[in-house]
């Protein structure tokens, strides 16, 4: 069996850091301003992007950025709100369709007020860095610092 590299790990651990910091940011910041979560949002978005002629529920498993788990549910939702249509399909009458409503669409763009003002936040250091180190660097500040191995080693001194 393969095992990770100490560096392979440090990257999997400030990824993951990084990920979780900023969607917990986020989260609160949709919450602050009396929007739905960020799972409403991606949801509107995939349906959204899938155009006029709409898309399959498990199409958007693919395309989703957050697990699928609890998708009927969440599906039935805004549907119920009125964001998102569910049409039937013509050749398959078993299958459905969805479409972002007007007021779906008006919702997701709203909420990326909020949440392209939070990618800007929490990447725009990451997008400016100019090598490797400082990458790494940026990732383990927007992440929540170092990274604490067995060794206590710091990721900034392998860089």
């Amino acid at each position: 069996m393969m095992k990770p590299s100490d560096r392979e790990t440090d990257i999997w651990i400030m990824l993951n850091r990084v990920h979780r910091q900023a969607h917990r940011n986020m989260e609160a910041e949709l919450r602050q301003k009396g929007f739905p979560s960020l799972r409403v949002y991606d949801l509107l978005w995939g349906v959204e992007m899938s155009g006029k002629e709409g898309v399959r529920a498990y199409e958007l498993t693919s395309w989703l950025l957050f697990e699928q788990s609890n998708l009927s549910r969440l599906l039935a939702r805004q549907i119920s709100k009125g964001l998102i249509r569910e049409t039937v399909m013509s050749e398959d009458r078993r299958g459905k369709v969805l479409h972002i409503t007007p007021e779906g669409a008006a919702l997701r763009k709203d909420m990326w007020e909020v949440y392209g003002s939070g990618i800007h936040q929490h990447m725009k250091d990451l997008a400016t860095a100019s090598g490797l180190a400082e990458f790494f660097k940026q990732l383990c500040d927007v992440g929540g610092g170092p990274i604490g191995l067995p060794d206590q080693r710091q990721v900034s001194k392998e860089m």
